[in-house]
């Protein structure tokens, strides 16, 4: 359910943002190049969206392309197409699409949720089959038609103030994306993914765009952890009640900690640059080159992450200015 100033917010933030004229049947403007940002796609609607480009005389870009295009005030009747996240829907079904239309695309991919592909890799094995293997991402790459860069490495919100704004329910797991879930302090290292049931949640914004993160006191997190367990778990969650005998656990909790820390400056740049270090590592072991272009992830990065993206080596950023009107 959505507060009266979550609406608000949403309603400032389109007021704000830019649209281009032609998704209101005005013609493309001078020297611009309509991109399209897609997630997870349906085989019927994906399809009409290709029909429609072929038969109307459009043109796909790659990412290269399209960087050139911008630099030549343009290309008449040329779209970028891209996909964020890397999923297992791109290969099974955006893919296939592609190849019969001979469209091109681009896939922005989070190295650190891409599957490992050999024993030997560090990086995260696939969850539930969401995401692509890196094997996949190169036979994408190997078709011609996709064009493999980087959505940074995390893909992660952080918390950045001691504003509580509820806690995990099997309701809110059930319904929402992975993504939505942010990073996490557990005393020892950061945790990412959806949380054990009761986990406080905090209010949060993308790293790549914070200028700060708040970190939480994990005893306070495993007090509460360890309440709604020994309440029956997922079962504690049918008493209508739960929300305020949680709260009143935290809030008992709260008072007996100094509770929270917010990260060093250095600390949180070097978790900032960690972000592009650690994407560029594993873009050069498993596709060989390093990435030149990035997504980032939500919206525009911070004047500190754009900084450091182009220390390490990022050409061309995409993203959206909702807020600030920097795209």
């Amino acid at each position: 359910m959505f507060s009266l100033k979550q609406i608000s917010r949403s309603i400032s933030r389109v007021a704000h943002t830019r649209y281009p004229a032609f998704l209101f049947g005005r013609p493309v403007g001078q020297g611009e190049v309509p991109a399209f940002i897609y997630h997870d796609v349906d085989m019927a609607s994906f399809e009409a969206d290709l029909f429609f480009l072929h038969e109307n005389g459009y043109q796909t870009l790659s990412t290269d392309e399209y960087v050139e295009s911008a630099d030549k005030l343009g290309c008449e009747r040329g779209v970028l197409l891209t996909f964020d996240d890397a999923g297992q829907n791109f290969f099974d079904t955006a893919l296939p699409l592609l190849k019969k239309y001979g469209a091109k695309a681009t896939v922005f991919a989070p190295t650190y949720w891409v599957g490992r592909d050999n024993k030997k890799s560090d990086i995260r094995i696939n969850i539930g089959g969401k995401f692509m293997s890196w094997e996949e991402l190169r036979e994408c790459r190997e078709t011609g038609l996709v064009d493999i860069q980087s959505h940074a490495h995390r893909h992660s919100l952080v918390h950045v103030s001691e504003q509580i704004v509820g806690f995990a329910s099997p309701v809110l797991l059930k319904n929402q994306h992975f993504y939505d879930w942010p990073m996490r302090w557990d005393g020892e290292s950061d945790v990412l993914g959806p949380p054990p049931l009761g986990t406080p949640i905090f209010l949060s914004q993308p790293l790549l765009s914070a200028s700060h993160r708040m970190l939480e006191d994990p005893q306070i997190t495993w007090l509460c952890q360890k309440f709604v367990a020994s309440k029956g778990g997922g079962a504690f969650f049918a008493n209508k009640k739960w929300e305020a005998e949680l709260s009143h656990i935290y809030r008992k909790a709260r008072g007996k900690t100094s509770g929270f820390e917010y990260m060093e400056c250095h600390e949180f740049e070097s978790l900032i640059a960690s972000e592009f270090h650690f994407t560029q590592q594993i873009f050069e072991e498993q596709m060989g080159k390093r990435a030149k272009y990035l997504a980032f992830p939500w919206m525009l990065g911070s004047t500190l992450s754009l900084k450091l993206a182009a220390e390490c080596g990022i050409k061309v950023v995409f993203g959206v200015g909702l807020d600030f009107r920097r795209a």
